[in-house]
């Protein structure tokens, strides 16, 4: 019935405001009303703020309303002193009087009776319910799905103590936590700190509807890396337990200072890449854990297979033997991007059956989902968290993995790398590959570098370059050229190119160049050309030493094989959008057949795509003659 409530506030609340309107600084003072209006019935506070004014006072005065609410904020956050700076900002000093008054009106036609706002769980689902109306999808408020909320809470099992987040955001997973212990009849106490201040003063409001706040729990605004608010006797203060979801591939998130960092966070793993944020948030939750403490982080594809000072930090972390499962889950979890995610937890003191083992879930088929959407039901939560707990090996879905196995894989922890049976969508269906198998049992099995150059193509000019170009101009062929596995030319882009092997970057005949970026791979072979183009950077060029014994054409077709594709899901990272590197290409293993092998095999899947492109036009001229007979076919021309 709340929800319902919500949802018709909500749709008056559009039919009153532009969505332009209720973005930001709006929302976040709908819900300083929304929590004002609960404290109003609130049994502790409640007669000291009906003193200044009650409701129907703020309805009645539509020309003092705001002054009434400035002087009810002032009493409340007197009354309560974890809220203090939380409602009286700049943003309501600024905000429209008339505008106020109008929420004001809108809460006493369709948001909670007072009856309704004392009972808390009611207060709470009406304000969940308005948070996904008003920010779901919306750019810079990409919330944390609730399904992977529960999993982080169920995959720790959390039984008392003290939890952490250090991007807490509307402060959702700490709720969710300080709710799970309660069901369970434990207790814990809830702490956050977010760098963001709408998201700050909501999460306050959050832990407040909750009554969390201040006794069980609070949030401090501030950067988490470069100013921590959560100290000990000048260190980074520790809890048992820390749950996040930072936000990812962060650029500007403290390099310089965290180069000299006083509280020693990164002294025994190094400073993280200055390009990527990513490890210095989980190098954050490691050193706010106390040491029996375990982490549930959200991290991306990127952090566990990265090179460079990303790997050398996961080495370390392996030998310290505190990584302790690692959970791949699907794809599209997250509105607005079909990113991939992983669960890493973290254990500084993990039992003796564990130590030197790193265990890994594929839990990438557990979801339900809409069109568009994905989503983990309590039914896969569950599944997943059982495997954790249960910590034994499961045939394609759970295997434990000695450190020394990883280090034999250069500390990569993509989790497809350590399953020997791996479930690919491809063009013959769900099929199952086994890489073992391929590995023990294909013959003639050779690395790509063994046959052939693998070279990145050239960095394509800044805008401020393009303006004021400096170099020689050039084509340069981009993803968008290539259509349907062929160049198109014609549609090439100049650019001025400052490089210094200009030959090394030039398309060749013969040259095989894949996409290095996106999920949907694009394979083209150059063929013969006149002039000079040269190749983008989101291509890597493979370039064969020998066309007399390799065929490009059969490079190319087992690329786009099952085989290839395993190889470019494992390969590929990224925090945003998924990358290949050079290096990626140079260790793909593929049977070295003789060229009349290679040429009958492109020849039988040439005869096969042939099949399907003759039963299209087939089923294309069925389709018109269908329609021709029914009288319209005529009215219907290709464009």
């Amino acid at each position: 019935m709340t929800r319902e409530k919500a949802l018709i506030f909500n749709g008056e609340l559009e039919s009153q405001f532009s969505k332009k309107e209720v973005e930001g600084s709006f929302a976040v003072e709908l819900f300083k009303l929304h929590a004002l209006l609960f404290a109003m019935e609130h049994s502790k506070i409640q007669k000291e703020l009906v003193e200044v004014a009650g409701r129907e006072e703020l309805r009645n005065n539509p020309v003092s309303v705001k002054d009434t609410l400035k002087k009810l904020y002032q009493k409340l956050e007197a009354l309560e002193p974890a809220l203090a700076g939380v409602f009286l900002t700049k943003s309501f000093n600024s905000f429209e009087e008339n505008a106020l008054y109008k929420m004001i009106v809108l809460f006493e036609r369709y948001g909670l009776t007072k009856e309704e706002y004392r009972n808390k769980d009611a207060a709470v689902e009406f304000f969940d319910t308005l948070i996904e109306e008003l920010f779901g999808g919306l750019k810079g408020f990409d919330f944390t799905p609730k399904g992977l909320i529960q999993l982080m809470v169920q995959s720790l099992k959390i039984s008392g103590g003290t939890v952490y987040d250090s991007t807490a955001g509307i402060s959702n997973i700490i709720v969710s936590a300080y709710d799970n212990a309660k069901e369970q009849g434990k207790e814990v106490s809830v702490f956050g700190q977010e760098i963001n201040e709408e998201l700050f003063i909501i999460g306050k409001l959050n832990l407040f509807l909750n009554n969390i706040l201040p006794e069980k729990g609070d949030i401090k605004l501030g950067d988490t890396i470069r100013e921590p608010k959560w100290l000990e006797n000048d260190r980074i203060k520790q809890f048992d337990y820390v749950l996040t979801n930072y936000p990812f591939g962060v650029r500007d998130w403290g390099y310089e200072f965290a180069v000299n960092d006083p509280y020693g966070r990164f002294e025994l793993y190094g400073v993280p890449s200055k390009s990527q944020g990513d490890y210095a948030f989980i190098l954050h939750a490691l050193a706010s854990l106390v040491n029996t403490g375990k982490a549930a982080i959200v991290v991306p594809f990127g952090t566990l297979v990265r090179g460079a000072t990303e790997r050398k930090i996961r080495s370390i972390l392996l030998k310290d033997d505190v990584i302790e499962t690692i959970i791949s889950l699907p794809t599209n979890l997250f509105s607005g991007t079909g990113i991939q995610v992983a669960l890493l937890i973290l254990n500084k003191n993990k039992t003796t059956d564990k130590k030197g083992k790193v265990q890994f879930i594929n839990a990438e088929g557990d979801y339900e989902r809409t069109r568009t959407q994905k989503f983990l039901q309590q039914e896969h939560i569950s599944k997943i968290a059982a495997s954790v707990e249960a910590y034994e090996n499961k045939e394609r879905y759970s295997r434990i993995v000695s450190i020394n196995e990883i280090a034999e894989n250069n500390f990569d922890l993509n989790p497809s790398l350590y399953f020997v049976n791996i479930e690919l969508e491809t063009e013959l269906g769900k099929i199952v590959f086994n890489k073992r198998k391929y590995e023990t049992e294909t013959k003639s099995l050779v690395q790509l570098d063994k046959i052939a150059e693998i070279i990145r193509g050239v960095n394509l000019p800044s805008r401020r370059l393009m303006e004021t170009p400096n170099g020689e101009v050039y084509p340069v062929i981009q993803i968008r050229d290539i259509e349907e596995g062929v160049i198109n030319f014609s549609k090439v882009d100049k650019f001025p190119i400052q490089a210094r092997d200009i030959d090394r970057i030039t398309a060749k005949p013969g040259d095989i160049l894949v996409s290095s970026r996106g999920t949907q791979q694009r394979i083209a072979i150059v063929p013969e050309y006149e002039g000079e183009f040269l190749v983008s950077n989101m291509f890597i060029i493979i370039r064969l030493s020998s066309n007399s014994e390799v065929s490009p054409y059969y490079i190319k077709r087992f690329l786009e094989s099952p085989v290839g594709q395993y190889y470019f899901e494992v390969n590929q990272s990224g925090s945003v959008a998924t990358v290949l590197t050079p290096n990626d290409i140079r260790s793909i293993e593929l049977p070295l057949v003789s060229l009349e092998q290679q040429n009958e095999m492109v020849r039988q899947l040439e005869e096969a795509d042939d099949l399907i492109r003759q039963a299209y036009e087939n089923r294309k001229k069925q389709y018109l003659d269908a329609y021709l007979n029914l009288g319209f076919g005529a009215a219907l021309q290709k464009n």
